[in-house]
Parts: C-alpha cells; sequence; structure tokens
C-alpha cells in the first residue's frame, strides 16, 4: 500500500521527535520505549508472562508511559489476569490518560466481573440521522418531546397536527392522545408534556388549559384558564412535576405557576425576572427554567427563591431543556445542542445540531443516553448518539499481530457481543483495518478457516482413583475419538496421575494414546489440575489450527485442585486466547465450576447421560466455529523505518452493530519468511 503525503509527514515528525527525545538531558522515555519494544514483540508472540516482566520493566524507568501501561494491562488480560488489568487501565485515566475507547473496554471488563462501576459516555455526540422514517405522516411542526423510560417509547406534541403522538423506539405509532374523529382534536395547539405517577399531563397554548389523561390516553379533567391574573395562564408551554405539585411555564405572562394536582393555584414563581420562557425540567429541590429572550437558564427552589442564572455568555435563545443525572441538555433555536455539566458548571456545545435542523426546539434523552431534539420548522426529529455507544456494541479485540511476511500482516481478532459471546460468520467486508490512519483497501479471512482443516486437541485425563470404576466408559469415549482422527491431525495427552505425565505432541494414533494412558498409575487424589489446564491453554496459543482441549475425570475436585490457579485465571486464559475447553464428567460431581468452565471458554460440558454427544465429540469439536479470525492484509511498507511504530485501527460492522480496537506493532528489522504459524518445527506448510 502506497504512503500518501500527509504519512510521510506524520513520520518524519515522530522521527525527528524521537531524535529530539535522545539528545535531550532525559532519556528516561527513550530508554522505557527500548523495553515496550522488546515487549510488544513479545505480546505479539502471545509470551504473556515475559510481556509482563518487560512492560512493567518498562514503566520502572518511566512510570508516565501509557501504551506501556496499556500493553500491560492487555497482556494480563491475555493471561487471564482480568483484576490487574482493570487496575492498570483506570491507573492510566487517573493520570489523565487514556481515551472513550479505553473506558469503554473497561466498562465491558466491569460488566463481566460484575463490578458495579461504569465510565459516562455522554459526550462527544456525533448525529446519526432522524428518527422514524415515516415520522411526518404523523407529526408536523414537532415541539416538545418525553421520554417514557419505563415504556420506552416518545411522546411528541404537534401543533401543526393538534395532537400528541406517542412512537415507539422504532418509530412505530403506539397511541394518538387529544385525536378525535377525523381531524378534530381536543387541542387547540398541545405543547409541554409529562407523565406523573401513570398520568399524563398536556400543556395547550392556545387553549390556556393543563389537560389531564390517564396513561391510555383517556380524558380526565383540566387545570388552569386563561387570564393574566394570579392563578391564571396564557399560553403554557414547559411542564415539571415534584412532590405532588404542577409547575407549568406561562409564557405569555413571562413567568412559572404552581399548582397542586387537583388544580389549586399555589404561587407565581419569577415574575418580573423571565422573558418568555419556554421549558422547565428540575432536580432534587430545584427547577431550572429556559428563559429564552434573556437568553439564560434560570434556576430557583421549590418555593420560587432565585437561586442562580446559567450560560448569559453562552446561550442565545434556549428552548428545551432535559435534565438526567448531572447534565442538562439545553436545545437552543439559535445555537444547537448544549449540554451542561451541573458539578463541573461547564458548558459542552454541539455544533452539529445547527446544520442538521432548522428550528432546535425540544430534547430529550433515552435510557442510552441517545439525544433526541426536535425541529419546530419540520417534521425531523434528529438523533445524536454518544461516540463510544458507536462501537459500545461489540467488543473487538485484537490478540496478536503477525509481521513475518510485511507488509503483507495477519491480525488475529476475536469479536464478542455485549453479553461475552462470539459473533461468528463474519465476512470480509464486516472489517475495516486501517494504518496510520489511512483506509487499507482489501483484506482477506482465508486464513480463518484455511488453517481450521487440521486439528489439535489436548487431552487432560483424570487418573484418580475415582476413576477406576468408569475406565471402560473412558476408553470407549477416548477411542471413538482417535479413530476419527486423520493423519495431519495432531494429538497431546497429559494423564493426572501422580504427578502431571505428558506424551508431548503426537499424530494421529489410536493405540499408542491408550496406551500411554494406561501406563501410568491410579492416585489418591486429583490434584495439579489447574496446572496441568493452565500448561495446555499455554501451549496452544500459537497453534494456528482448529484446537481444543478435552478434559475426561471424575470431578473429585479438591482444595489442591486450584492452588496455583484459580478459575477464573483459567477461563479467562483461554476464552481471551480462543481456546475452547470441552469437559467429560463421568460422576457429575462439581459441575458447578466444571460447566462454568467449559460453558465460559465456549466448550461444551458432558455427563455419562450424554455419552452419545461424548461418542460424536470429535465431529463437534471439527464442526466448531473460530473463535478468532485471521485477517490478511497488505499494510504500508515502512522496510527501513527502524524502531517505527505503526498504529491500528480495526473496525467491524455487523447488522447495525460496531466495534473498535486500536493496536499498533514495529516495523520490523529483519524479516523471516514462514513465520506466521508459529515455530518451523510445529507447522508444515
Amino acid at each position: 500500500m502506497k504512503l500518501t503525503k500527509k504519512n510521510w509527514q506524520l513520520i518524519l515528525l515522530i522521527m525527528l521527535c524521537s531524535i529530539n527525545l535522545i539528545f535531550s538531558d532525559d532519556i528516561s522515555p527513550y530508554l522505557s520505549d527500548k523495553k515496550f519494544k522488546t515487549g510488544i514483540i513479545r505480546f505479539h508472540n502471545r509470551e504473556y508472562e515475559a510481556a509482563i516482566n518487560i512492560f512493567n520493566n518498562s514503566l520502572s524507568i518511566y512510570p508516565p508511559n501509557n501504551k506501556a501501561r496499556y500493553y500491560l494491562g492487555l497482556s494480563y488480560l491475555q493471561a487471564g489476569y482480568v483484576k490487574n488489568t482493570i487496575e492498570e487501565w483506570e491507573n492510566i485515566i487517573k493520570f489523565g490518560g487514556g481515551n472513550y475507547l479505553l473506558k469503554q473496554k473497561l466498562n465491558d471488563l466491569y460488566f463481566r466481573m460484575a463490578i458495579d462501576k461504569q465510565y459516562d459516555f455522554s459526550i462527544p455526540y456525533v448525529f446519526t440521522g432522524y428518527f422514524a422514517k415515516n415520522f411526518s405522516q404523523k407529526i408536523k411542526k414537532s415541539s416538545f418531546i418525553f421520554y417514557d423510560e419505563k415504556l420506552d417509547s416518545f411522546l411528541i406534541s404537534s401543533p401543526k397536527r393538534k395532537y400528541v403522538v406517542e412512537f415507539d423506539a422504532n418509530g412505530n405509532v403506539i397511541r394518538e392522545i387529544g385525536r378525535k374523529i377525523g381531524d378534530f382534536s381536543q387541542f387547540e395547539m398541545p405543547t409541554g408534556i409529562y407523565i406523573y405517577n401513570n398520568t399524563l399531563f398536556i400543556a395547550d397554548y392556545k387553549k390556556d388549559y393543563i389537560f389531564v389523561f390517564d396513561r391510555e390516553g383517556k380524558y380526565l379533567r383540566k387545570i388552569g384558564g386563561h387570564g393574566y391574573s394570579s392563578s391564571n395562564i396564557s399560553g403554557p408551554m414547559g411542564i415539571y412535576i415534584k412532590d405532588d405539585y404542577i409547575f407549568v411555564v406561562d409564557n405569555g405572562n413571562d413567568r412559572v405557576q404552581k399548582y397542586t394536582l387537583s388544580g389549586e393555584w399555589v404561587q407565581s414563581i419569577g415574575e418580573g425576572e423571565l422573558l418568555r420562557p419556554t421549558d422547565i425540567c428540575g432536580k432534587d429541590n430545584l427547577i431550572y427554567i429556559s428563559d429564552t429572550q434573556n437568553s439564560r437558564i434560570v434556576v430557583y427552589d421549590l418555593f420560587g427563591n432565585f437561586v442562580s442564572s446559567i450560560g448569559k455568555d453562552e446561550l442565545n435563545q434556549p428552548r428545551g431543556l432535559y435534565l438526567k443525572g448531572d447534565k442538562l441538555y439545553i436545545s437552543d433555536a439559535k445555537e444547537g445542542l448544549f449540554i451542561y455539566d451541573l458539578n463541573k458548571e461547564m458548558f459542552e456545545k454541539m455544533n452539529i445540531a445547527k446544520e442538521k435542523l432548522d428550528l432546535p426546539f425540544g430534547v430529550c434523552v433515552d435510557s442510552k443516553n441517545i439525544v433526541y431534539e426536535t425541529d419546530f420548522n419540520t417534521a425531523r426529529i434528529a438523533v445524536f448518539t454518544p461516540l463510544q455507544l458507536q462501537y459500545a456494541n461489540l467488543n473487538v479485540y485484537v490478540s496478536q499481530i503477525w509481521t513475518s511476511s510485511y507488509p503483507k500482516n495477519f491480525l488475529h481478532i476475536r469479536v464478542w457481543d455485549r453479553t461475552g459471546k462470539p459473533v461468528y460468520n463474519l465476512k470480509e467486508e464486516n472489517f475495516l483495518v486501517y494504518e496510520e490512519g489511512t483506509l487499507v483497501p482489501i483484506v482477506k479471512l482465508g486464513a480463518t478457516y484455511e488453517f481450521r482443516k487440521n486439528m489439535y486437541v489436548k487431552f487432560i485425563i483424570d487418573k484418580s482413583i475415582y476413576m477406576k470404576e468408569y475406565e471402560d466408559d473412558l476408553i470407549e469415549c477416548f477411542k471413538t475419538f482417535l479413530e476419527k482422527t486423520t493423519g495431519k491431525d495432531w494429538l497431546d495427552i497429559k494423564v493426572l496421575s501422580k504427578d502431571i505425565e505428558v506424551s508431548g505432541r503426537i499424530k494421529s494414533s489410536v493405540l499408542w494414546p491408550i496406551d500411554f494412558y494406561k501406563k501410568q498409575d491410579f492416585s489418591d487424589t486429583l490434584e495439579k489440575f489447574d496446572i496441568a489446564l493452565h500448561d495446555s491453554i499455554r501451549e496452544l496459543l500459537n497453534v494456528n489450527r482448529n484446537k481444543a482441549i478435552v478434559i475426561f475425570t471424575a470431578g473429585k475436585l479438591n482444595e489442591n485442585s486450584f492452588s496455583t490457579y484459580d478459575p477464573d485465571i483459567i477461563i479467562n486464559y483461554a476464552k481471551n486466547n480462543g481456546i475452547p475447553v470441552y469437559i467429560v464428567n463421568f460422576t457429575d460431581e462439581n459441575s458447578e465450576i466444571l460447566k462454568l468452565i467449559a460453558t465460559e471458554t465456549f466448550g461444551k460440558y458432558y455427563s455419562l447421560k450424554d455419552l452419545k454427544e461424548i461418542l460424536n465429540l470429535y465431529d463437534t469439536i471439527k464442526n466448531s466455529l473460530p473463535l478468532e479470525y485471521i485477517l490478511s492484509y497488505e499494510g504500508l511498507n515502512l522496510k527501513g523505518l527502524k524502531n517505527y511504530f505503526v498504529n491500528v485501527r480495526v473496525k467491524v460492522n455487523y447488522k447495525g452493530l460496531t466495534g473498535i480496537d486500536e493496536v499498533g506493532y514495529y516495523v520490523p528489522e529483519f524479516f523471516i519468511p514462514l513465520r506466521f504459524f508459529g515455530k518451523k518445527e510445529e507447522i508444515e506448510f
């Protein structure tokens, strides 16, 4: 792939910075990066323990090296130590580093580990389209919008249509509130909407009433009445209800009216201070009012005492308000969308809205933090999605980069959905790869399936005394599996006797593996179970075949069965490296932990009642889908740029879901052909 002028400028700048750094007084960043480079090589060889030591060494030289800290966390993750990963990545954020992608990865880990913690991704936002394609058939001049989190629905007032329409999240009409036969309506110009205690309150700007309905849209009563005295309203707009009191923006009288739920007037708020207010929202004991013609948000307590004003220098014509958590969302008819952080007392302006809507008006935020903004001059409702949510739907990890055939590179990629399950059957068109910001034109997935034609299965066989009565069943299952293997399949047997007896890798055979098992003595207990499993995972890391671990056991685990490695470490180690574990438990004892190991690594758990399936285990593994994708592509040809770190970005799009990962590699200094598939003595070509 050819380099653009922009690429070369960036590369030269980085090289000059590197030269200046070497000759500066403090060379610790340079020395730290040298260690980091060695660590990256070990990491991409899946030598995680070595990588962890080297990255720690790099950080001991220069602690602010966030790239080393990130890969230290990634090495821990691949090695199964998820809690260590969380600690290292949280440290990056604690000291001011880390981007939104890192925070999203942490959120995914919190979810996996059932940790009650999450980073907020309310901003930045990106425009993602308009709500409901056939929306204009039901709405003209959309104004106020209210989100009902309980039903995940949206209520939108249409002054032109003269009624309120409720839509589900997919844009389907649920009901039309206030509409009578034909185009007749209970309303003249519906505006503000609020739901309180399963009751619906809707303001009518021209009739000067608040109409009250049950949640199904059946009319109950009305509150208010036209006039200019203390208890009347003229042009009601936004509504907010707190502690059984209704706060109504009285636009025509430049104030807010407070009523009881039964409609009894309590007090007027903001007289002489507000000018054509539009909307209202609240939190705790405070209410926030968009003081439209005064270009500000005014804050009062629930008794009408002035507290403060917000945004006089930032806002122009604020209208719709929505409060979620500590974020106040403001739709400004002239300036677009703003987000105000109540704690930090800071504004974030979203310039994107101004070009997408003709006259921004109402605003709301759904349970996913997606923002919806109405356009009073049209029927459109713009949808703005948190940038992070765009790649928070899929978990994408590039676990390995092979550069032995550079600039032709190979990426090992795992893709999971939000529940942590693999996403199968992705095609080449689902992947986008960028090197240094440049899109790679062609990517190929052929290696993913080509090298699954042959298998490498590691057997772990329990030979504790509890297996004696099941030995005939074991041999039948074992023999049936072995008889189906082909000459190109590889096997490895570990027998858990008094010690771990290892056969080493052998090619397809039936009699020899069974003889090897029979030669081992029975032991009193099942020990070193975790070590055998951990070693088997490690030995399969750099094997590019259809690989799996099969365990035959009586399930008699004890305190020494996981004395070195916790089950969680084992599970994450296998899972994060695409190695499924299949477990045959002849007694069904300790089934909970053994089932967990099998299912969480995307293998299967069997007991003797599943004998038919056990006898078909070879075919199950043979026909299983890959847990990692191997993607090849022609990258930037930067041969000769020693010590240059190439940034790689992988984006996966699938059925409207997106996931992103950002990794990198150093330009190889020398080239050894055919190094992609592990050690030469292990893989034939």
